[in-house]
């Protein structure tokens, strides 16, 4: 099984490499079929990876350099655990489903498009699976240069040009900051694999290097996936991206920033500070400053795929908030969050894309009632995602968020997860609105509240047909059913516990011991969780209305609603400004308050 490991990122950027030499001398739709082939290989390959895992993790040696025994592992390695290969699997699925869907569209330039999407899928499986920090970094690297290019398909617009430049600009700062801090790492350990840093910072107690450390490499991932307030980027790029590489973005480019900053600080950082409270609180208070705010944008959004690009860091929200309860069963839930929520995520803004194309406009009040005439199949599918990702009780995302609720509570703040319940089911009910607004004609044309940034659609031959649904249902289906899969949490669990037991990890990873066998959780929904699942699901229908019609309230009712949200919906307008300086400016205040926070407490 280990010959594997290593296919998952050479095919592809094999297939890359191929087509960006001779795709345009290929026949015209060999280069779709090669990259289709090659991402199904990937999935596949990560599938198999995936079920293997859970009977032990794989750890995989480039060249034969294992290290030797008692020594620091000096080789470039991948760890191979089911959370990881199942990250994996997410992003070789939707990046298949992404060209499926693209099938035929791009013309002129279809080898150079599949070249960089294969590229991208290299640089996301590398980026999950790597086991020290500096190839972190290298496929970090891969991935973002790939995504760059692909958000600038339509670089001579004005709006794409600037969506394009702050996501390399910002994106850039993060990475850097990113490398920084794995610069303090080497200098204080001399190693770069996950297990040797962890293990000799082990030894010493928490110094200024290490808060340092932890607070470059804390923002490098942050920004990445977007977390309030280095989200500024995101926004920009989601909505000028074509719908390919948009759905790719928001379905899991972003999330696996979050997954890979828990191993990083599983691994790294929790031998030295364990479970301090001063971690947890800033990851908790970022959590839910994403959780709030990116549902508040969406729902006051027009524009459609800058709502689903709100939606992510709203859902985002949700992930950290697991992954700071610093718990195996809260670590668990957001990786099974990342891959549900991902994968109706990925499908919804495939639907948007069709959407956009077919209707002309991207803005839900000028598209009002144009939708009438159907197809009747876009407007059920597009409301079936929407309405998955409000967590409906049993399906979907809920048995995900369920894990991240319990830990929150068994951690000692039950009091956060109504508020993400609250937050999952505004962000759900921003789509459903325009879903309403657009194919029933219901609610009315103009809306004061909604923030409208009409610009030229993503028009590209061939959305047309209907056939390229197929790829969002396929995403959308495996999304609702996935929690359907036996002991699918008991799984998730144990394998995250085996990553927080970081003597035993280290073990497998230096020496090759594998620890005994760890039995399976017991794991049930209270009915607690229910309740909140069904306060989501049922407040995203009622939130939708209520944005629908809050102008047929009596103006007695209106004036004084009107004075108490104006201003802060003003506010939060004002901060999202479109300027790259100001962007900058938030980032590099957030980093300072992180550190000095940080310095303070650890």
């Amino acid at each position: 099984m280990n010959q594997f490991v290593p296919l998952v990122v050479a095919l592809p950027l094999v297939c890359a490499a191929l087509l960006a030499a001779v795709g345009q001398h290929l026949p015209r739709l060999l280069p779709d079929a090669i990259a289709i082939a090659c991402a199904a290989a990937v999935t596949g390959l990560s599938l198999v990876l995936t079920l293997h895992s859970t009977d032990g993790t794989i750890v995989y040696w480039f060249g034969g350099w294992s290290p030797v025994q008692g020594g620091f592992p000096w080789g470039i390695g991948f760890v191979v655990d089911p959370l990881a290969a199942a990250e994996a699997t997410l992003a070789a699925a939707a990046v298949l489903g992404a060209l499926v869907f693209s099938w035929g569209h791009f013309e002129n330039i279809r080898h150079l498009f599949y070249s960089l999407m294969l590229a991208f899928l290299a640089g996301m499986v590398g980026f999950v699976l790597s086991g020290d920090l500096f190839n972190i970094f290298v496929f970090l690297e891969l991935m973002s240069v790939a995504a760059y290019a692909l958000s600038g398909y339509h670089v001579k617009r004005p709006e794409v040009l600037q969506g394009a430049l702050d996501f390399a600009i910002l994106n850039t700062i993060g990475t850097l900051t990113l490398l920084m801090g794995i610069g303090v790492l080497y200098g204080r350990t001399g190693n770069l694999n996950l297990v040797g840093i962890g293990t000799a910072l082990e030894q010493h107690h928490p110094s200024g290097l290490l808060v340092l450390a932890l607070t470059f490499i804390t923002v490098g991932f942050l920004v990445k996936a977007g977390t309030v307030p280095f989200h500024f980027w995101l926004t920009d790029a989601y909505s000028v991206a074509t719908a390919p590489a948009a759905a790719i973005f928001t379905a899991v480019m972003s999330d696996l920033a979050y997954d890979v900053y828990s191993r990083v600080h599983a691994t790294v950082f929790a031998p030295t500070l364990g479970d301090d409270d001063a971690v947890r609180h800033a990851l908790l208070g970022l959590a839910l400053l994403s959780a709030v705010l990116g549902a508040v944008m969406c729902f006051l959004e027009a524009d459609l795929k800058r709502q689903l690009a709100f939606m992510t860091v709203s859902n985002g929200g949700v992930v950290l908030a697991g992954i700071a309860t610093l718990t195996a069963e809260g670590l668990a839930g957001s990786v099974m969050y990342i891959i549900t929520a991902g994968l109706l995520r990925g499908a919804l803004m495939l639907c948007l894309g069709m959407l956009i194309v077919r209707l002309g406009s991207s803005d839900e009040t000028v598209l009002h009632g144009r939708g009438r005439a159907g197809p009747f199949a876009l407007a059920v599918l597009l409301t079936i995602c929407a309405a998955g990702l409000a967590t409906p009780p049993g399906f979907g995302p809920f048995q995900s968020a369920t894990l991240v609720y319990d830990a929150l509570a068994s951690a000692g703040y039950a009091w956060v997860a109504p508020v993400l319940a609250v937050c999952i089911a505004i962000s759900a009910a921003a789509v459903l609105r325009a879903a309403a607004r657009i194919f029933l004609g219901w609610g009315p044309a103009e809306d004061p509240t909604l923030t409208s940034q009409e610009t030229e659609p993503h028009r590209v031959d061939g959305h047309h047909r209907l056939w390229p649904l197929i790829a969002p249902l396929l995403l959308a289906a495996t999304g609702y059913f996935l929690a359907f899969a036996p002991d699918l949490p008991a799984h998730a669990i144990k394998a995250a516990a085996d990553l927080h037991d970081h003597a035993s990890h280290a073990r497998l990873v230096t020496q090759g011991i594998a620890p005994p066998p760890r039995p399976l959780p017991e794991h049930g929904i209270p009915l607690r969780d229910w309740l909140y699942g069904a306060l989501s699901f049922a407040g995203a229908f009622l939130l939708a209305a209520v944005g629908l019609w809050w102008q047929r309230l009596p103006t007695r009712l209106q004036k004084p609603l009107r004075a108490c949200i104006r201003p802060p919906i003003i506010a939060v307008k004002t901060v999202h400004s479109g300027s790259i300086g100001d962007y900058t400016t938030w980032l590099i205040a957030a980093t300072a308050t992180l550190a000095l926070a940080w310095a303070a407490t650890l």
